[in-house]
Formats: structure tokens, sequence, C-alpha cells
């Protein structure tokens, strides 16, 4: 007899559906998309042989061999979670965390106090780079987890959308043209939507300006010399100036998400969820995160 060896996320991925009688809400406390839940539950069936629930409009139900696998899961799942609760190393001695840097300045000061509360003893290094790099790290294990700008062919977690604003000096010219801007560097999300939004709308333009610190490209609007394209967050933070929306083509918004290493230690996991508190200010306090 072939023995086949379950793997305990998709466990806990099943309990969680049966908990929270919703697969949208179980990706949610789990840190993952929705399809992947969906993609679980049928690996999982797939290692038994067997669907393991059935859905209708009013609940989803364990089969008959979906109870005898939940009442394994439990069992698992609870010495699994106690033996962790038990290692005094159980919390790793660093956390990698990814962001760009026109995010860090709004997102992180939030994170820092969850961390500081739920992982005291746990040093947190900050990452700074564009998100497409940054989606790559996370998923070569160089860091645990990343606040980035969505990309559609990178699963993640969505948590907000953004709008993007035009930025300048109170005094700029726009009637130069070629319009100046200044905007991160080659591979920048934003710096592809803004440059394509001109192009779109026939304004001639030029990268006077480029930085991969946020810093130096604030000083350059501060400074009058281009326009800049950002979060809206972000110029709110930096107090910059934002254009109103009749004088320049309008930007689209972006999705900023959540990615978390694949396998990531618990207290990786703790640590997401207090960076959905920081993406999301408004909605959820720290302490109502779900655990």
């Amino acid at each position: 007899m072939t023995l086949l060896n379950v793997d305990i996320d998709l466990l806990r991925t099943f309990l969680t559906v049966l908990e929270t009688q919703s697969f949208t809400r179980t990706a949610e406390r789990l840190l993952r998309t929705q399809p992947a839940i969906s993609q679980q539950i049928r690996k999982l069936e797939e290692t038994v042989g067997t669907p393991l629930i059935t859905r209708d409009r009013k609940a989803i139900t364990p089969t008959t061999t979906g109870l005898v696998v939940k009442s394994y899961a439990e069992g698992i799942i609870g010495l699994n979670d106690r033996m962790l609760a038990d290692l005094v190393d159980a919390a790793p001695s660093r956390i990698r965390v990814g962001v760009p840097d026109d995010y860090a300045a709004v997102y992180l000061p939030q994170l820092f106090r969850v961390a500081a509360r739920r992982l005291p003893d746990t040093e947190i290094t900050c990452h700074a780079d564009l998100s497409r790099n940054l989606s790559k790290r996370v998923a070569n294990g160089d860091l645990d987890l990343a606040i980035l700008t969505a990309d559609p062919d990178t699963p993640s977690l969505h948590v907000v959308s953004e709008p993007l604003v035009w930025v300048a000096h109170p005094d700029f010219d726009l009637s130069q043209r070629p319009l100046p801007l200044v905007l991160f560097e080659d591979g920048c999300v934003i710096r592809d939507a803004a440059t394509s939004a001109l192009k779109k709308a026939g304004t001639p333009h030029r990268i006077s300006h480029s930085s991969d610190a946020n810093t130096m490209i604030i000083t350059v609007i501060n400074g009058g010399h281009a326009v800049g394209a950002m979060p809206r967050c972000t110029a709110e933070h930096a107090g910059l100036h934002q254009l109103s929306d009749d004088l320049l083509p309008p930007l689209p918004s972006v999705d900023i998400s959540l990615m978390v290493r694949d396998r990531a230690n618990p207290a990786v996991r703790e640590l997401a969820l207090g960076a959905i508190a920081a993406l999301s200010p408004d909605d959820v306090t720290p302490d109502a995160v779900p655990a």
C-alpha cells in the first residue's frame, strides 16, 4: 500500500471553510486568494479520492467522508498548533518585509506598532524595491511578506484600491511641452500608468528626473522641477499639491495587495494580519483582525 502524506495546510483550509461557511472569508483569514482556497480543497479531495463538502445557497456541509477527515484534521491541527506554542523559538528571530519606497511612510508605522505588540522579540528587516521585484523575492523565499502594487499575473491578496493622482508645485507651469516628469525608474507600475495616460491624451512629455527613492521624487516636485504621479495616500502623507482632474489626463487606480511566502512561519502570518490592518486603517484595527 502506498502511503500518502496530507499537507497540513490543506487540512487547515478545509476546517476553516467549514467554520466560516465561505471560501471568500477563508481566503481573507488564511491570507490567500479565493482561487487558491478552491484549489486546496480540490487537492485534498483528490488525495482522499472522494468529495469532502457539498455546497448550496444556505450552507457548506461535510460529506460522510468529510466528517471523518474533519475529525482527524481537528486533532492534527490541534497538535500542530500546541507544538508551535510550546516551542520557545517558534517565532523566528527575524522577519523580512518588502515594500515599495513610496508606500513605506504610509503603511509601515502601523505595521511596526502591530509587530511590537505581537512579536516583541522578533527583528523586522525592511527592504525597499519595485513591486515587480518584491513579488519575485517573496516567491523565491528571499522575503517573508511584502506590501506591493498588485500584478494581475501574480497571485496575491487584494486589500485596498488607491487612486493615482498628479502632483506638482503650486506654481509649476503646466503648459510646458514636452511636460517634464519625475517618476520611479523603469519597471514601476505607476510610471507605466502615467506615461500611458499622457500618450493616450497626446500630451508631449519626457522623463526629466527618475529615482528609486521617494524622498528624491518629492524633492524634485517641491523644487518645482517636474510633475509627478503617485498614489493619493502617498501624496497626502507628503503634503504635496494635487492637480485638479481637468489639468492632465485621468489616471487609474492601483490595487495594493499583500504577498506571503509559501509555508511561512506562523509568526509571519501574525505580522501579515497586522499588514492588513495597516493597509485598511479606516476599516480594520489591529485588535479586530481575525486570528
